[in-house]
């Protein structure tokens, strides 16, 4: 189980860098009942994650994919995801610099409506962000690819993919904790200030870094 947890562990970087769920957190924190909704948006994204990390190993492994013995078809399944996120990647690059410099960027208008999202809203934002979002799911896809490579007993899969998706959640549950020292709120919104205005270049450097994560894995398999 270490070996798959090592394996998996650079796959954690898209969860705990991802900006947009964090900054949701923050909106929700600084809003009435902050720290609830926060709460709910926070156990619904771990729940979310390990859901969909579990179901990938299970169809991957009912594939094939489980075992020593990897099917070539898992390297060009890695390829291919790899192939699209630098298409993505080179995309995002294009339309960046096609963008005027010193405008502002805009708020994304289910971001500004966080604070009167009902609870079931909330829900549904959390579990979109896992599922919609091509960072969270790239690294997701990776961590099961690689979990799928080791066979082990369905116990320790489930504790392997939740402490994945408790280091991959840093970065969601760390709002939380600065919401509770003093001067807080102020923090928060220069967090919520700052990820706003970088989200654009930390998605493309994280979609880029997955981009070559799964290349290079794919790679690898079809070489070795």
């Amino acid at each position: 189980m270490g070996k798959a947890f090592a394996d998996m562990l650079p796959y954690t970087l898209g969860l705990i860098v991802s900006p947009f769920p964090v900054v949701a957190v923050i909106a929700l924190l600084i809003s009435a009942n902050g720290r609830a909704k926060a709460l709910l948006f926070e156990a619904t994204w771990l729940l979310m994650s390990w859901i969909v990390l579990i179901v990938l190993i299970a169809v991957l492994g009912s594939a094939g994919a489980a075992g020593h013995a990897r099917p070539a078809w898992v390297a060009w399944l890695a390829l291919i995801i790899g192939a699209l996120l630098l298409a993505m990647a080179v995309t995002g690059v294009r339309r960046a610099a096609r963008r005027r410099e010193g405008v502002a960027p805009q708020v994304p208008r289910w971001l500004a409506a966080m604070d009167t999202l009902t609870p079931s809203k909330i829900i549904g934002v959390a579990a979109l962000l896992i599922v919609a979002n091509p960072v969270n799911l790239a690294s997701l896809a990776g961590g099961a690819i690689t979990a799928a490579h080791e066979p082990l007993p369905l116990g320790r899969q489930f504790v392997l993919t939740a402490v994945f998706v408790v280091i991959g959640s840093i970065g969601v549950l760390t709002p939380y904790a600065t919401a509770l020292s003093a001067g807080g709120e102020q923090r928060l919104q220069r967090m919520r200030d700052w990820l706003i205005r970088h989200n654009g270049a930390l998605s493309l450097l994280l979609i880029l870094v997955f981009a070559l994560l799964f290349l290079a894995k794919g790679l690898r398999s079809l070489l070795g």
